[in-house]
Order: C-alpha cells, then sequence, then structure tokens
C-alpha cells in the first residue's frame, strides 16, 4: 500500500457519515414506524440505496451480532437485526445529514446521478444472475448496488481533493481512475479497504475490485465478478446499443434480444421505484438530473428530523420520572409545549378491575383522581375505546349537534368545556394503557397527517413510560408478596417455639416473687423483667395474628355505621392531651356490603391509630367513602347488595407523610412508619387481610399534607361464609 492511499485510508477511518436521498431515508423512517409495513416492504426501499444498503450489511456483519456466516442479503439482514435496528440507522443517518454542511460533498458530485447508476447496475445484475442461472440473484443485486461506493466515500470525506477528480475531462471510467490514481486513492481501492473492514463476503468484494478491468482480463473469473462488471457496464451505455449488448455477450452467450429487454426492465423499474420513494429523476440521456436535492432542502425529511430529535427530550424527562403522577405531570407539560394542548384527562387502565379511571392536573398543579370518572372498556359506543381498539387518534364528531355523541362523549366535552376532544391510545407491547382525551377548540376538525405522525411518536413514548412504571410496581408487589409468604411460615414456628419457654419464665418469677418479702427490692427487678415479657408477648400476638390463615366470617354490614362506630372506640381511648381531630365524609350513596366485619375492624382500627401515631399527638384525621360503580348502572348506585362495584375507603392525615424509603416496602414484615420499638406487623396484617377480603390497599403522600391509605373493597363479595 502506498503512503498516499494509506493517508487516505487513515482519514477515512473516522469517515462522516455516507448521505442517502432524503426521500428514501424519510420513507424507511415512516414504514418502519408503520406497524402494518412488512419486512418486505421495509426491505423495498432499502435496496433503493447504495449507502443504506452497505450500513446495513456493515452492521450485521458487525461482531456485535456475531453472524455464524457472513450474511450478503438484505432480506436476511433485516430478519437478523429487526425493525427497531433499521430505524434507529434510519434516524441516526437522517440526524447526521441535517446538521452536517449543506456542502459536505464535492462539487460535481451528483447524488442522484449516482444513486441511479449503482440501482440500474444493481437491477441489472440481479437480472444478468437469473437469466445464466447463478443462484444467489440477492447476493449479485447488493454487489450491483455497492460496486461504486469507494466514490462516495471519497467524494464525503475529501471534497476539495475529489472536486478536482470531478472538474477533469472523466468522459471514461479509465480517464476517471487515472485522475483518481493522480489524487493517490481510486474509488475500486477505497471500496475494496471498506468491505473487508466492514467483513463483507470476498465474492462481493472481488466483484468490486476488478469491475473497471477489461473485459477480455476477467472473461475466465468467477461468475459474480463477470456479472457485476457486464452490469456496471450496461448501466452506463446510452441507450439500448450494440454496446450494451457487446458488453453482455463478452462476458455470458447471450442474444441481443435479451440485452434489450433487460435495459428497458431495468429503467422501468429505476423510475417505478423513485416514483414510489416520491421524487423524480429526470431522463438518463440529458446527463444531469434537474431535480438535484440537497438533504438541507427536503422540508418533509428536516420535519422528519426534527419531530425526532424534539421527542429525544422527551423521553429523557420521561424516563427521569419516579413515578406515575410524576409521569403524567411531564405528559402534560410536554403535550402543552409541542402540541398547545392545555385542557386534558387521562383515562388509564386500572390492572386490579380493568376499568379506565380519569386522572388530571388539579389547580395547585396536582394529579388527582376524580371519583366517579369511570369508562367500561365494554362501552365500544365511546370514541375514547374506539380509539384504544383501534390503535390511532381518533377525533370526536358531533356533526352540528352535541345530541348526536353517546351520553358519555357528551359527558366529556361538558367536563373539558369543548366543541370536539381528541383521544390519544397509550399503547405499549401490545399492552393497552390507557387514553389521553385533549380539549379542542370548535374549529379543529381532524388531526393534519404531519401532527398525527409526531402525535403517535409521542404517545408510543408516553405508553412506554407508563408502561414501565407498571412494570416496576408489579415486581414491587410480586416480591412483597413473596416475602409475606415466606415470613408467615417462619412466624407460625416463631410462635409456637417462643411461647412455650416464656410461659415458663412467667411462672418461675412467680414461684420466686411469692419466695419474697413483698418490701423485698428484689420484687422491683421481677416487676421489670415480667413487663419485658409481656412486652415480648405482646410482639408475639402480633405476629400469631399476621401468621394465623383467617377464614373470613362472611356477613352483609354497613361500613359507613362500621367506620362511625371504630372512630368513637379510638377517639375515647385516647389520652386528654392528646389533640387530635377526626373529620368523616361518608358516602350517603354507598350501599351495604358482603364481607368480614372483625376483619374490616382491625383493618381500620390498625390504620387510624397508625395515623393516630404519626401525628405525634397533634393533628387531623380524614375518613372518606366513596361508591365505585362498574358497568352499566355507573351513575346511580343502590341501596342493596346488587349494586355492582366496589366502596372505596380513604384514612389520611396532615402529618408529616411516608418517607420514599418506607414508602417502597410499608406492606412488608417489620417495616414500621413509626421509628424503633415497635414490630412493623401492623400494616402487614392490614395488606393480608384486605387481601383476602378480594380487595386492595395503596400508601402515598398527598402533597403537603400527609399521609393517605386507601383501601378498596367489592361490595358483593362472592367469598362464601
Amino acid at each position: 500500500m502506498n503512503a498516499k492511499l494509506q493517508y487516505y485510508i487513515s482519514r477515512i477511518e473516522s469517515s462522516k457519515n455516507l448521505p442517502t436521498l432524503p426521500h428514501i431515508l424519510v420513507n424507511l423512517i415512516h414504514a418502519c414506524e408503520n406497524e402494518n409495513s412488512s419486512i418486505r416492504d421495509v426491505a423495498k426501499i432499502i435496496r433503493a440505496d447504495a449507502s443504506i444498503s452497505a450500513k446495513i450489511i456493515k452492521l450485521v456483519n458487525s461482531s456485535y451480532y456475531r453472524s455464524a456466516a457472513k450474511i450478503s442479503q438484505i432480506d436476511h439482514a433485516l430478519i437478523r437485526l429487526g425493525r427497531n435496528a433499521i430505524k434507529n440507522l434510519a434516524i441516526s443517518s437522517a440526524v447526521q445529514q441535517v446538521f452536517n454542511k449543506p456542502d459536505a460533498l464535492a462539487a460535481g458530485f451528483d447524488l442522484k446521478r449516482f444513486w441511479r447508476h449503482s440501482l440500474t447496475s444493481a437491477i441489472l445484475a440481479r437480472m444478468i444472475a437469473e437469466k445464466t442461472g447463478y443462484n444467489l440473484p440477492e447476493q449479485a443485486f447488493l454487489a450491483g448496488m455497492i460496486h461504486d461506493i469507494g466514490r462516495l466515500i471519497l467524494a464525503v470525506n475529501f471534497p476539495e481533493e475529489y472536486e478536482t477528480v470531478l472538474q477533469g475531462p472523466n468522459g471514461t471510467p479509465e480517464s476517471l481512475l487515472a485522475a483518481e490514481t493522480r489524487m493517490g486513492a481510486t474509488h475500486t481501492e477505497i471500496g475494496e479497504w471498506i468491505l473487508t473492514r466492514w467483513n463483507i463476503d470476498s465474492m462481493i468484494i472481488d466483484a468490486l475490485r476488478y469491475h473497471h478491468e477489461p473485459a477480455g482480463r476477467i472473461q475466465n473469473a468467477f461468475p459474480l465478478t463477470r456479472i457485476v462488471h457486464a452490469a456496471n457496464d450496461m448501466s452506463r451505455a446510452s441507450g439500448i446499443n450494440d454496446a450494451a449488448f457487446g458488453v453482455l455477450k463478452g462476458l455470458f452467450p447471450c442474444a441481443f434480444s435479451d440485452t434489450v429487454d433487460m435495459v428497458v426492465q431495468a429503467e422501468e423499474e429505476v423510475h417505478s421505484l423513485a416514483g414510489f420513494l416520491g421524487f423524480s429523476i429526470g431522463e438518463k440521456a440529458k446527463g444531469s438530473f434537474p431535480d438535484q436535492t440537497s438533504p438541507l432542502s427536503s422540508p418533509e425529511f428536516v420535519r422528519t428530523v426534527k419531530d425526532h430529535s424534539l421527542l429525544v427530550g422527551v423521553l429523557q424527562n420521561l424516563l427521569s420520572c419516579r413515578d406515575e403522577n410524576a409521569i403524567l405531570k411531564a405528559i402534560q407539560e410536554s403535550l402543552n409545549i409541542l402540541f398547545d394542548f392545555r385542557n386534558l384527562l387521562f383515562f388509564l387502565i386500572d390492572p386490579e378491575d380493568g376499568l379506565l379511571k380519569a386522572k388530571a392536573l388539579d389547580d395547585a398543579g396536582h394529579i388527582d383522581s376524580p371519583p366517579g370518572l369511570i369508562v367500561s372498556l365494554h362501552n365500544r359506543e365511546s370514541v375514547i375505546i374506539q380509539s384504544l381498539q383501534r390503535n390511532a387518534p381518533l377525533v370526536s364528531e358531533n356533526n352540528g349537534s352535541v345530541s348526536n355523541l353517546p351520553i358519555l362523549d357528551e359527558q366529556i366535552l361538558h367536563l373539558l368545556e369543548c366543541g370536539r376532544f381528541l383521544c390519544l391510545p397509550l399503547i405499549c407491547a401490545g399492552e393497552k394503557i390507557g387514553v389521553i382525551v385533549v380539549a379542542l377548540d370548535d374549529q379543529t376538525v381532524g388531526i393534519p397527517s404531519r401532527e398525527e405522525k409526531l402525535l403517535n411518536l409521542f404517545a408510543g413514548q408516553a405508553a412506554a413510560a407508563l408502561y414501565v412504571e407498571q412494570m416496576k410496581r408489579l415486581q414491587i408487589k410480586r416480591i412483597a408478596e413473596e416475602r409475606l409468604a415466606a415470613t408467615t411460615d417462619v412466624a407460625r414456628k416463631v410462635v409456637h417455639e417462643a411461647n412455650n419457654p416464656l410461659n415458663i419464665m412467667k411462672n418461675y418469677l412467680r414461684i420466686l416473687s411469692s419466695r419474697l418479702e413483698e418490701q423485698d427490692p428484689a420484687q422491683n427487678e421481677i416487676h421489670i423483667i415480667e413487663e419485658e415479657i409481656d412486652r415480648v408477648s405482646r410482639i408475639l400476638k402480633e405476629l400469631s395474628d399476621f401468621s394465623k390463615p383467617r377464614s373470613p366470617k362472611m356477613g352483609i354490614l354497613d361500613l359507613n355505621g362500621l367506620l362511625n362506630g371504630i372512630v368513637k372506640i379510638v377517639s375515647r381511648s385516647l389520652p386528654p392531651e392528646c389533640d387530635v381531630q377526626f373529620h368523616t365524609n361518608l358516602a350517603q350513596a354507598l350501599p351495604r356490603i358482603r364481607s368480614d366485619r372483625d376483619a374490616l375492624k382491625q383493618i381500620f382500627i390498625n390504620l387510624i391509630k397508625n395515623a393516630v401515631e404519626a401525628l405525634a399527638g397533634h393533628g387531623n384525621i380524614y375518613i372518606e367513602t366513596f361508591f365505585v360503580p362498574v358497568g352499566p348502572e355507573s351513575g346511580q348506585a343502590g341501596n342493596d347488595l346488587h349494586s355492582r362495584g366496589h366502596a372505596k375507603i380513604v384514612v389520611s392525615d396532615d402529618g408529616p407523610g411516608l418517607s420514599p424509603g418506607i414508602q417502597e416496602r410499608l406492606f412488608e414484615p417489620y417495616s414500621s412508619t413509626k421509628g424503633k420499638g415497635h414490630s412493623g406487623i401492623g400494616l402487614s396484617v392490614v395488606y393480608k387481610m384486605v387481601k383476602e377480603l378480594g380487595g386492595t390497599v395503596t400508601a402515598g403522600n398527598v402533597p403537603n399534607e400527609g399521609a393517605v391509605f386507601t383501601v378498596t373493597l367489592p361490595v358483593n363479595n362472592p367469598r362464601p361464609s
């Protein structure tokens, strides 16, 4: 290798991005994002460009993918890489082209001319392979597509030097090679080096290396070398003439009519593919292309890159959120900034009952759950459900009259105070997460196609962030349940083994005390020991309650009455110096429920006592009940057992709240909110009992107000008595 060639190669090692026609990148990105596009659709676009084809083959043959054999077919490469890898490659290529200087290519290097020659050569190479019985036509296509890749590399990396080459008399391949040789590196040398570096099949490298050799010298070469040589020369021939026929006849036995058919068909394919990709390539005979497009001059191309660049910041923001409410707040802020959407509702699917439940940003800037805003997935009349089922943004249509809408959609209009609303479905990995409902003004009839694409991209990122958060919560819950089960087994053994020696110790102390005088100083020491044994016994009793498998005693009860009774019991048991006030807001429409009275007493006594202790003698405790209906009767709750739905009980306080470390493991055994000296069993018992009753319990903080515990219970519990 001569010194000049080594110099050029050393500079190429830090190579810039090889440019691709903007229309091709835009179509490739859209095809990768469209779930209805097949691998064949994506492959059709990739095959149309030498630069993208080279990048795909380079990537799939890299050490990262560890392919057992070298891959030289685009279809095989796409199956190996997957749609996401192709999309990322296309987006990164597009971003680099937008932000590189517009004069990055050597002056005089026509990207469209290069594209046309490469594609024509590839199509002809495939046809010749099929005509002559070569059994790898796709390999021939790829070799024809990238045989001139060295020219593109030189034009990108050495624009000034290569401009001098292009300005010379380059009417023939020989004169071009001579000018490149004077420069110090030919495009065949550079192409051979880069394909070797990319680990491309050696037969393709040979085809590139020898494609400018005299025809007489390669008559006995391997078939692929002869195929690419003939395809290259035929694509350069001006029209259908004896020159094109002579090129092919010199290397393969064929008739003139075969040459005519192949050249005509290749020209038709090139024009058809250009039309499919959305641009014009002009006539070959003119020698130049009037619609020469700089990567920076295509508005759709720049918009596509801008859209994806905008969403990078959104994704980073979503990934930095620590919980679901923070994610929802970030989504609303991003919709406001990107689309000027200000008034909206989130309807998220509750994993516990499969219902869509509303969440919204309140006046204080906090995410709140408005009671009663619940949508069943079976309500197929609503545009909210239609959007989720179709996985497509939909705008409510009222045809000039609100009365044409389903009642639920009409209520949403009144709630958002708007003329129309947009539904953005949130779906990730095939899992339905929910729907964002956005208020639109009366003038907005539909969504512009460009904005719809960006909205789909945004909704995908929002859904992914919420899905990851859901999976995280599910995993935490699963771990807690596994720990609970393991602790239950241990607790039974500990209680059984520990009670016997404790009883023996207490009996022995009583005997010892009876043998001493009442005024003996040792009596005081014995009393202290007895108190400590009693304390251990109380802890063991809590442990016993926690570990015992319960058989719920089901019955019909008035939940509001039960809670009022518990509040009286707890408030009367407080010492006089304790200044804790109780506030109840109990739903009058709450139906009687079927549940276990004793279990509910223990659950709510534990929660209320927990709140009292968190207040440290001063503060307020709030107890609220709600009826959450399910199904068609959602708007009214009958006062009977047959009402479908859930009772929701919220116990909150205005104390210091739950610390983040405690909140994550709150319902695990031995995790206490009260500090040292407490067993940490109470809330584990609550969690276990609520679960046994078919309900759920969650804990969190109300901003600036303290801790909040929410219990939901089925109104009509199907468990046997």
